[in-house]
């Protein structure tokens, strides 16, 4: 399942994660695990503006595998400001827009899971005489979350007897420049064998501005982010159960374009130095160029009835002599 979404800009001075500072860090973990006993895991990859949790238990025989890399590419701290017209304004207005912190977490992994019971004697004194029994059922939760474009991917196995599976997850959330608009990515990749289990997969895309009725000035005016509100007004929301023996693939992509601010500008620039001084933007406009190369006084002239003879003044006394 391919989704594209277009959207603008979320990234602030926070990225909408309280309490996680943008620390610029490169991590890079790898494992590889086989054995018989009892398995709890729990691995939290945090770069402020992306996270992946991903948290399992159970006894029984593992063979497991994963690579897991992570980037804070940069902090917060980066701001670009922007003309344009506000709310009921005339006059251009100055605004700040910020760029956000850059990140990027990758999550692969490969899991063949046999439940059973597990009795160990290990210690001294009475843990040595008697062994301890481990019965659990195979649990695995995956959560992957992008916090500027209010996304979450989820995969979850319960009460599971055997489980053999591939995960791949992708985030990525790059910021807009002045120059540059930012691009967001939440990706899972799926496949899945459960024995006598209960799989829960869900994918969330929060609607990032609520809108609410005033009766006074009978409009729709912006609220509170819903990001904050939880899944109030989701733009995307699925939700999939499967208890039983199943074989699962899913493969869900969420990508979203956030625009960067753009400056204003007036239909004819001033130009206090001559038409070379005027933004190379603004010389591709045609009206603009017409003025400086004399197209629009020729195509004008030439619309005149009766004719005119643009080569002289047009005064009674026909002295005046122009040259083009």
């Amino acid at each position: 399942m391919i989704i594209l979404v277009l959207g603008s800009s979320y990234g602030g001075p926070w990225d909408l994660n309280p309490g996680k500072e943008a620390l610029k860090h490169t991590h890079h973990s790898e494992g590889d695990v086989k054995g018989d006993g009892f398995v709890m895991v729990y691995q939290n990859i945090n770069t402020n503006n992306l996270s992946t949790v991903e948290y399992m238990h159970g006894s029984g025989s593992f063979d497991m595998a994963d690579i897991i890399d992570s980037q804070q590419k940069t902090g917060h701290g980066g701001s670009y400001y922007y003309q344009t017209l506000g709310d009921k304004k005339i006059v251009p207005e100055w605004k700040q827009q910020w760029t956000g912190a850059n990140s990027v977490i990758k999550l692969t992994r490969q899991s063949d899971m046999t439940q059973s019971p597990m009795t160990f004697a290990y210690g001294t004194g009475w843990y040595a005489s008697h062994p301890i029994t481990y019965n659990s059922l195979l649990k695995d939760r995956t959560v992957a979350k992008n916090y500027q474009e209010g996304s979450m991917m989820l995969h979850q196995l319960e009460y599971a007897r055997g489980f053999v599976g591939d995960m791949a997850v992708e985030l990525n959330c790059t910021g807009p420049t002045e120059t540059k608009d930012g691009y967001g990515l939440a990706s899972m990749k799926l496949e899945d064998k459960v024995i006598q289990g209960t799989v829960h997969i869900a994918e969330l895309l929060t609607n990032p501005q609520q809108l609410k009725y005033e009766t006074k000035t009978k409009k729709y005016v912006p609220t509170i982010s819903s990001k904050v509100l939880g899944v109030k007004g989701a733009l995307i929301e699925m939700d999939e159960n499967y208890i039983g023996n199943f074989d699962i693939q899913r493969n869900m992509k969420l990508e979203v374009t956030k625009s960067r601010a753009v400056t204003m500008e007036d239909w004819l620039p001033c130009c206090m130095g001559g038409f070379f001084d005027v933004p190379d933007y603004s010389k591709a406009n045609k009206g603009q160029i017409g003025i400086f190369d004399c197209t629009c006084r020729n195509t004008s002239i030439s619309t005149f009835k009766p004719a005119w003879n643009g080569t002289i003044a047009q005064f009674p006394t026909g002295k005046y002599q122009y040259v083009p």
